[in-house]
């Protein structure tokens, strides 16, 4: 680690949007910390419930930059990620309470370790329960199902810890980035707007052959879904998650592509299915959100085409990363229905999967690899 004085300098960047109850505790926490060279901005998209004056007013050496409209978490970031000139910046979300004073210290320590790291994730723990974790980064939800945060709902035992752990994603609730990284590979997909974000640019990140590490000393409390208001996954939010995770695969996936394809649309069907009958709105959510991508397949597909042209790493390992075999958080509504399908998209594919990887480490080895 550096000397104190050498440490590269570090801009906290808190996006809001109406989140005026959580702004006093979340800056308050940041004002505690002992790290030598950081700055902090609020990136306000177009709140109506004071946040900007407020926060004028009582913390006057947050930097505040204002949107004209609400642009989403892709947007709002990259514009604002594009102004700032330090090395690193950290994205943390505004109902969140940073814990350790030395957070910002942990976080760029991980970082400097190898120039490869783009980007660090915190150790997200629950706001109402400390003792359990709400998230070390992200992973696949077998197969082509989605994605979950590691670790949600756990006890912290230090089960992540470990040097070895590796998140296939960071969470942008709370994670430091590598600015230069970032804009090389064009920041977010603003496409997105809201949901999966992170988890599409840590894939390509990870394409172009670049890490995602964990600071766990880097604790950071997250109210789930405070920024939002929907805790449980309404038919908008399923609707924006659904699009993205679509979005995400056809740009991403490489050999692999047809098989998630395949599973995907398997799941959409059986989701239209049950939410006619259970919750029909829901139902329409998915078809709006396969629909959505078709209408932008050739904007999708542009960036599909410059995304596996860059790409440095093998499906196999992504793969590898996505699917690492670690037990995941499972709501517990709809118990029985999680297990039918669960049934028949992890243990009947796990051998889809196996085969998957032989025949991406054959074809590295065949082409010298």
């Amino acid at each position: 680690m550096p000397s104190l004085s050498a440490l590269p300098r570090v801009s906290v960047v808190v996006l809001n949007y109406n989140g005026l109850r959580w702004l006093p505790s979340c800056l308050l926490s940041i004002a505690r910390t002992k790290y030598p060279d950081f700055d902090v901005y609020l990136v306000d998209n177009a709140s109506r419930d004071g946040s900007v004056s407020y926060v004028k007013r009582n913390f006057p050496w947050v930097r505040v930059l204002v949107n004209e409209r609400n642009l989403g978490f892709a947007e709002a970031y990259n514009r604002a990620i594009k102004k700032i000139e330090s090395e690193y910046v950290v994205l943390l979300n505004n109902d969140t309470e940073v814990l350790e004073p030395l957070w910002l210290n942990h976080l760029v320590e991980k970082a400097l370790k190898d120039e490869n790291i783009a980007a660090v994730a915190c150790k997200m723990v629950s706001m109402e329960n400390p003792s359990l974790l709400d998230s070390v980064g992200g992973m696949g939800i077998p197969y082509w199902r989605g994605f979950v945060d590691i670790g949600k709902n756990e006890v912290d035992r230090g089960q992540y810890d470990g040097e070895n752990f590796e998140p296939f994603s960071f969470c942008g609730g709370a994670a430091l980035l590598r600015r230069s990284i970032f804009l090389r590979l064009g920041g977010f997909d603003e496409k997105f707007f809201l949901y999966m974000e992170d988890v599409d640019l840590s894939w390509r990140f990870r394409l172009e052959g670049f890490k995602i590490a964990l600071a766990p000393k880097a604790r950071v409390a997250h109210y789930f879904s405070g920024s939002t208001g929907r805790k449980e996954i309404d038919a908008r939010k399923l609707y924006l998650c659904h699009r993205n995770v679509l979005r995400a695969i056809l740009k991403n996936c490489g050999s692999s592509l047809r098989w998630a394809l395949t599973n995907f649309f398997l799941f959409s069907l059986l989701m239209i299915i049950g939410f006619s009958v259970l919750e029909p709105e829901k139902a329409v959510a998915v078809v709006k959100a396969i629909l959505w991508n078709v209408f932008h397949f050739k904007d999708t597909y542009a960036r599909r085409i410059n995304v596996q042209g860059k790409r440095k790493t093998g499906e196999a390992e992504i793969l590898r990363k996505i699917y690492p075999g670690i037990r995941r958080y499972e709501p517990f509504q709809r118990a029985r229905t999680r297990k039918i399908l669960n049934i028949l998209f992890e243990y009947s594919q796990m051998k889809h999967l196996r085969k998957q990887l032989d025949t991406c480490s054959f074809e590295r080895k065949r082409k010298g690899g």
